[in-house]
């Protein structure tokens, strides 16, 4: 049997256990739920802790009325199911929701008024302009938005009475593409995507204070270096004031990848760089639990942040096979119910619980200064080589693994742990359970 040569670098990362230390959430995998057909899942939406749906690109819909423990299909359409909202309000006979398709035109939106069991298709109650695909909804009581398509002429539909009548108003004027939209009350909201007809251009953010009767551009971004084009994927706000949007790319290269963010309830805006996050892709889904911490994901790389997004660290996704890591490269929509509690859809589902303060750090830290490692052991090795370290003080830790041309191969997420002898163990594979070469 071929052994492997352990010519690769493990860098430790500590952050200091004082009072100030910024201590990350974990997400869970849910084991309950599928994985899904065709890739990923495409949105979801929770009207409360208990009850929550998921809609995919192969036409289904499932549901959940146990807080994400049991999943049951509820619909299963020969349309592309895109993006999916619950009013908060219940109907007569249940939960009132819409579901929007793309590339399907003649069969845009779909409604439900008993919580999902049965689905019709309302695609002729759109008045005014209709657009080619709906790829992102969001309710507020009686009223509701969706916007597309990120392919077709951008167009904002509304709903003034709980969704019996909708009306289309085309905004080419302002975009070129719509993708995601965001409602702050009845008045203030947002829709993001680009200024091009078919993904090229720059991304844009369209904001509106009347509802939605009238748009103006809020910011377009400059274009990352080694993209080609760029748009805007998915907003979340964590306060009123606090937003943040992940920017998408279409290019050959590896650009740096980058989200926008506004502290002033979206008049401005700046675009943030993500270190470490370099696919030709950049980002697509995007969540926020508070104003500091996040996630930015999508397209392989998944990058969390504790301070608003100054600094970022990428973390390991989940491992089917050794059931560790969090999240995956798929990750579209991430929905927080409460500030304790979040949803995150990709590939897999992923559950946010039982979150702890997270504490902002007050005074600048300092990295423990007795922190010994020893060589890997056994070095070469067949299947399993392990790092001996010992920490002095209580301090939180996290590992790479880094090949010799400096590009991460494994990620092992930072933990809390007390003083005294550990081990760190490495299977010689990668985030996505590869065993490297």
């Amino acid at each position: 049997m071929k052994r492997l040569l352990l010519a690769l670098f493990a860098l430790f990362l500590l952050i200091p256990s004082a009072s100030g230390q910024t201590m990350a959430p974990k997400w869970e995998y849910v084991e309950s739920f599928p994985d899904a057909p065709g890739g990923r899942y495409d949105d979801m939406v929770f009207l409360d802790t208990q009850r929550g749906w998921i809609v995919n690109l192969a036409g289904e819909i499932w549901n959940t009325s146990d807080g994400a423990q049991t999943w049951s299909l509820q619909t299963d359409k020969n349309v592309r199911f895109r993006s999916v909202a619950f009013r908060k309000e219940d109907g007569p006979f249940g939960e009132v929701g819409w579901a929007g398709t793309f590339s399907t035109p003649e069969s845009v939106l779909w409604e439900t008024r008993d919580g999902g069991e049965y689905w019709i298709d309302i695609s002729h109650r759109i008045y005014g302009d209709k657009p080619s695909g709906i790829c992102g909804i969001w309710t507020v009581g009686d009223y509701a938005w969706g916007v597309g398509a990120f392919n077709g002429t951008p167009t904002i539909i509304k709903t003034s009475d709980g969704g019996r009548t909708w009306h289309g108003r085309a905004v080419g004027n302002v975009a070129g593409a719509l993708i995601d939209v965001y409602f702050q009350d009845e008045n203030i909201g947002f829709a993001v995507g680009g200024t091009g007809d078919n993904l090229d251009g720059l991304a844009v953010i369209l904001r509106t204070e009347d509802g939605g009767e009238t748009w103006e551009q809020a910011f377009v971004s400059t274009l990352t270096p080694g993209a080609n084009s760029e748009w805007a994927w998915k907003i979340s706000f964590p306060s009123r004031d606090v937003g943040y949007v992940s920017v998408e790319y279409s290019s050959s290269a590896s650009p740096m990848a980058k989200v926008l963010k506004t502290e002033d309830g979206g008049l401005s805006w700046r675009e943030i760089m993500i270190p470490g996050s370099t696919q030709s892709a950049g980002l697509q889904g995007l969540g926020f639990i508070s104003e500091t911490t996040g996630w930015a994901s999508g397209r392989g790389t998944t990058s969390i942040t504790t301070d608003g997004g100054e600094s970022w660290q990428q973390i390991s996704h989940y491992n089917p096979l050794s059931k560790e890591g969090q999240l995956d490269g798929s990750m579209n929509r991430f929905f927080v119910v409460n500030d304790t509690l979040a949803f995150g859809v990709g590939k897999r589902l992923y559950t946010l619980s039982g979150l702890e303060p997270v504490v902002t750090v007050t005074e600048p830290p300092e990295v423990p200064e007795s922190f010994t490692m020893d060589p890997p052991f056994p070095n070469p090795f067949t299947e399993t080589t392990t790092l001996r370290y010992r920490l002095d003080e209580p301090s939180s830790v996290g590992g790479q693994i880094i090949d010799i041309l400096g590009r991460i191969q494994r990620i092992f997420p930072a933990e809390f742990k007390q003083p005294g002898d550990y081990e760190l163990k490495w299977d010689g594979r990668d985030d996505s359970g590869v065993r490297l070469p």
